[in-house]
């Protein structure tokens, strides 16, 4: 299974001013949905659809009420997950109330086996970064082209699927697609680094 990757400089930490060796980074091919998951699921291994549907949201909500209970879950060959906590910085321990401790993060650390099994799947090879500038770009007709044919398989599209899509940078990507929301093209749903975009029905 093909994996890509672009070469960067590493950053000098120490500001040397000397050249840095080079790091590769994984080019990422987009993302893969639950939904498509579990039809990539049903198709390998026969198993119903909803009955995989009901099955991931079971083991969801129970990996949920296990790590808010202060288990850590081992999910098979996959790995652990375990929660993480932050507080207040306090001297004393008499000042540290129950109210004020809070989720920090929820950590996962892959099992061994699963490692070394990605590892063997993996084929790398060597692709540019599609969040990289490339000369001056698609023109505002084959983005909005893009957009189109995208929209038609799926009901909404990212910056990063269309930082992929189009070969523009991140900063030029956002200014597009603002332009877009401007233009009644395209709606904006979303915060953070959940925002996506739809089209705008008329």
């Amino acid at each position: 299974m093909s994996l890509h990757y672009d070469l960067y400089e590493t950053p000098d930490i120490q500001q040397t001013g000397e050249q840095q060796p080079l790091h590769p980074r994984v080019v990422f091919k987009g993302t893969i949905n639950q939904e498509e998951f579990l039809d990539r699921v049903h198709k390998f291994t026969g198993i119903s659809r909803s009955l995989l549907a009901g099955a991931m949201q079971s083991f969801q909500n129970e990996l949920r009420d296990l790590l808010a209970g202060g288990w850590v879950v081992e999910l098979g060959d996959i790995g652990y997950f375990s929660v993480s906590l932050q507080g207040p910085p306090v001297m004393k321990k008499e000042e540290v109330h129950a109210q004020s401790i809070k989720l920090k993060n929820i950590n996962f650390r892959p099992g061994t086996q699963f490692k070394k099994e990605v590892g063997w799947q993996m084929r790398p090879e060597r692709g540019e970064s599609f969040t990289r500038p490339h000369g001056k770009g698609r023109s505002e007709e084959e983005c909005l082209t893009i957009i189109d044919e995208h929209l038609k398989k799926y009901p909404c599209i990212t910056r990063a699927d269309y930082c992929r899509l189009t070969g523009h940078d991140k900063q030029r990507a956002l200014g597009e697609l603002n332009a877009f929301i401007k233009q009644g093209v395209l709606i904006r749903y979303g915060a953070g680094k959940l925002i996506v975009y739809a089209k705008k029905t008329k």
